[in-house]
């Protein structure tokens, strides 16, 4: 591209850039010095942004929204950059999921305040309390599976974490993580037999071990669950992630048996 194809296809400078995308000079700077971004230049050397910057820009921060750093974001876009639709999709799915949990927190709270304008909770009922909150963070799909398959024992059982209040934060997190770097990779468009979904479905089995402690039983029971509630939401509007990507994270762990 000459430079005056450059300065007729150009939209804005960096500086223009930034304030209307609610970034800074600085961002756009690193995302350049990482390999993100790749904006043409004036003459005199300005930056400047148009359709193809801000369609990058977007993927970036699309990205980033999904708990991506930006040495995992730089590997995601060394492929085929994904669509932005793609990766929007994929946000409006985990959304959809954490609006339909934090509905569920909500109308349990709100019951019991109006409860407390009459009467005091007494230990057995915050008990109660704490335990249906506990399964309202679960997706309604995933929860009715549980309540058919699983007696109350069992479902207090699965829903108790094992070790400290920290570890289970951190296996959470570690999830939450894993599932964003699964879906953009999926976006990306990286096949099963690439060594970046085959790590990924590796630490996908450390999690799945580190929950069910090794039982080859439980992991068997609850793989069938999953499966059973991905069945009825295969979109995964209600869950943390879709048919789809069990289906490639299964994929990715029969390649690395069959390269065993």
């Amino acid at each position: 591209m000459s430079r005056r194809q450059v300065q007729a296809a150009a939209v804005l400078t960096a500086a223009e850039a930034a304030a209307r995308t609610g970034l800074t000079v600085r961002a756009l700077r690193v995302y350049e010095a990482r390999g993100l971004l790749d904006p043409p230049r004036t003459a005199k050397g300005w930056r400047l942004y148009g359709p193809r910057e801000f369609q990058r820009l977007g993927v970036i921060q699309a990205l980033k929204s999904l708990g991506l750093s930006l040495a995992e974001i730089s590997r995601v876009l060394a492929g085929d950059t994904p669509s932005l639709r793609r990766v929007l999709e994929v946000q409006a799915a985990l959304w959809r999921g954490r609006l339909a949990a934090a509905q569920a927190g909500l109308d349990l709270v709100e019951q019991a305040l109006a409860r407390t304008d009459t009467t005091p909770l007494s230990v057995d009922d915050l008990c109660t309390l704490i335990r249906r909150l506990d399964m309202s963070t679960l997706p309604d799909t995933l929860r009715t599976v549980l309540a058919e398959d699983y007696t109350a024992d069992e479902r207090a059982t699965l829903m108790t974490p094992t070790g400290t209040p920290e570890a289970a934060a951190e296996g959470a997190q570690a999830w939450t993580r894993l599932i964003a770097d699964i879906q953009a990779l999926m976006a990306a468009g990286v096949p099963t037999t690439d060594p970046r979904a085959q790590e990924a479905a590796q630490r996908w089995q450390g999690l799945v071990a580190a929950f069910t402690q090794g039982d080859a039983a439980v992991e068997q029971r609850t793989a069938g669950l999953w499966q059973k509630a991905l069945t009825r939401d295969p979109r995964g509007q209600g869950l943390p992630f879709d048919q789809g990507l069990w289906t490639y994270v299964g994929a990715a762990m029969k390649a690395i048996a069959g390269r065993v």
